[in-house]
């Protein structure tokens, strides 16, 4: 039976979209960008001087010496790093030591100028964990007894939509559907505005709502009660990597956690790196000569390697190649799709679940004022890939995933179902607190089911658009309902070091009627879509006003106001992360 939620229809290959998505862009080379990498690590874990560049960008008697230091992370603050001593200067090679695991190496010349900076990232196997690791795993075996033990790799980028993945990932995007058989959960809706409210129920199953009753951004977040933690304590080992550590889901104005949330976390080597101003090229998305995706995609088959008879779970978080343009998506499809086929040709897809993903759709830029971009702007990419061989011996569960890609899901469901999988078909209940959400995947999603028994936010419900409507935006009822929204920005601002915003005009107003028995559950009513621009700053917000069908004059401004273009510079004043959007800085020449 189909599913009772329908979402807009809309097609991802549109002309006028196809045109704003840039599909003509080349795939990103980092290649010659900067100074050479002088140094490499061999199989022996010796640091070691490669003679043959030296010979081909100096002459050898230049050629000065190289030297490194350690990367560590500091202890009392979460968002900084501590460096070693450098290391003795060496001109061949050097031994390292066997828990070296993030390092800055710099050459220099005669006259000690830095002529090579690079940096590494190795997997040192720590010992002190084996112990626990082994008995947590046997507990798990023996209580429980699960089914089947696979992998957890997690790869996600950072404000792309589904849309949008299926047209600038069309090769990785082919790749996962053809050739590995994934399923695409083509009804995916986001939970919240950016990363850290959709973070929350993917990797704790819980909502931003229900954690900021209890938390705030001044407390530290050991208290979450994070996926990693749980598949700790059942034998696996943990890693989490990120390209953006100053504006990470779990760091943009906030605390972090006084412990690692995962055993290997790469964020003191890059927040080490982003301090580094001279390595970066083309909008920092290469590291000296190298693609700061590769180099973390890298990092994370060196772990799957190191690891390979033990069972993993991982996530890589890749926020630079699409957080501020997705339409940049092509330029790293060809990355993506290598680190794929690199995966499966050396074999770790045959043992793993691999989850490909977004946190959210698209918040600016020209998807987000397209025709569809209500819809880019709310649809995450999920695709799960499983191994072959558990799908033939579980036809129950391929059967089920194969009728939910078509069904409402959300990442509280992905959550659900990465710990459904930890106790896989188990004998005995698994040991984890009852779930406040979500529905995991291997069973199969009501045909019924609507955002509000999904727990999909109103303002993230694509289901049942009845009609939709483009108001003229010198009506009266645009006028005013543009009032409203502005209104209800103006009372999020701090006016005491944020200036007041003006209308300075009505770019779009949709009118979206919803129907009862398709949507949310609730009952039948009318939603006005405004986007408007406001002075000073430029800015361009996007607001839901609501009002009942039976009384069209009686409005409510939704909570949720998005600011629809790049903000940055504009808020430094403002140290509340939920409060930049809404605020331009006195302190600023108003525009």
């Amino acid at each position: 039976m189909p599913s009772a939620c329908e979402f807009p229809n809309v097609n991802p290959y549109e002309t006028s979209v196809m045109e704003i998505a840039g599909l003509d862009l080349e795939t990103m080379s980092c290649e010659g960008t900067f100074k050479p990498d002088l140094t490499y690590i061999t199989e022996a874990h010796e640091l070691k001087v490669n003679t043959e560049k030296v010979e081909e960008y100096f002459k050898i008697s230049d050629f000065q010496h190289c030297r490194y230091r350690h990367i560590f992370r500091n202890e009392t603050n979460d968002n900084s790093f501590k460096y070693s001593e450098w290391s003795k200067p060496f001109r061949d090679k050097v031994d390292l030591p066997e828990d070296a695991e993030f390092l800055k190496v710099e050459c220099t010349n005669k006259t000690f100028e830095v002529v090579s900076k690079t940096f590494f990232c190795l997997v040192p196997k720590h010992n002190e964990f084996d112990e626990t690791d082994l008995l947590n795993f046997k507990k798990r075996q023996v209580i429980s007894s699960p089914k089947e033990t696979l992998n957890i790799i997690m790869i996600g980028m950072d404000s792309l939509p589904r849309n949008q993945f299926l047209r600038g990932c069309n090769k990785t995007y082919s790749y996962l559907i053809n050739s590995l058989k994934s399923f695409d959960l083509t009804m995916h809706s986001q939970l919240g505005e950016n990363t850290f409210p959709n973070f929350l129920p993917l990797f704790g199953g819980t909502s931003y709502d229900e954690i900021m009753k209890w938390w705030s951004d001044e407390n530290y977040m050991d208290t979450f009660d994070l996926i990693f933690s749980t598949f700790e304590k059942a034998g696996y080992q943990t890693l989490y990597t990120e390209d953006w550590p100053r504006i990470g889901a779990f760091h943009y104005l906030k605390k972090g956690f006084r412990r690692p949330f995962a055993r290997y976390n790469t964020r003191p080597l890059t927040l080490a790196m982003s301090d580094e101003k001279d390595i970066w090229e083309y909008d920092s998305y290469c590291a000296g000569n190298q693609l700061e995706m590769s180099f973390l995609l890298d990092y994370v088959s060196r772990f799957l390697q190191t690891f390979r008879n033990k069972p993993v779970f991982v996530v890589a978080m890749l926020g630079k190649p699409t957080h501020d343009q997705p339409t940049d998506a092509k330029m790293f499809d060809e990355h993506l799709l290598n680190f794929y086929r690199s995966l499966n040709q050396s074999g770790h897809l045959n043992n793993s679940l691999l989850v490909s993903f977004s946190d959210h759709g698209v918040r600016w830029g020209p998807l987000r004022n397209s025709r569809n971009g209500v819809v880019e702007s709310r649809t995450p990419y999920t695709i799960l890939t499983f191994p072959g061989w558990f799908l033939r011996k579980y036809p129950d569960v391929a059967t089920n995933l194969k009728v939910n890609t078509k069904r409402l899901t959300s990442h509280f469901d992905t959550h659900a179902t990465l710990l459904d999988l930890l106790y896989f078909k188990s004998d005995t209940p698994p040991p984890l607190a009852p779930l406040r959400h979500g529905i995991s995947l291997f069973e199969k999603i009501s045909w019924d089911r609507t955002c509000v028994n999904a727990s999909i936010p109103q303002e993230y419900c694509l289901c049942g658009y009845k009609s939709l409507e483009e108001l003229h935006v010198t009506s009266h009822i645009s006028k005013t309902l543009a009032s409203l929204v502005i209104d209800a920005i103006n009372s999020k601002t701090n006016t005491s070091i944020c200036s007041v915003f003006k209308l300075r005009k009505v770019i779009r107003i949709l009118k979206v009627t919803l129907n009862e028995n398709k949507s949310t559950g609730e009952t039948e009513k009318t939603i006005y879509k405004v986007k408007l621009a406001a002075t000073p700053g430029d800015a361009v917000f996007e607001g839901n006003v609501y009002a009942p069908v039976n009384n069209i004059e009686h409005f409510t401004v939704h909570s949720e106001i998005h600011r629809l273009n790049l903000y940055r510079g504009q808020a430094d004043c403002m140290n509340i992360a939920a409060l930049r959007p809404f605020c331009y800085c006195k302190n600023l020449k108003t525009k």
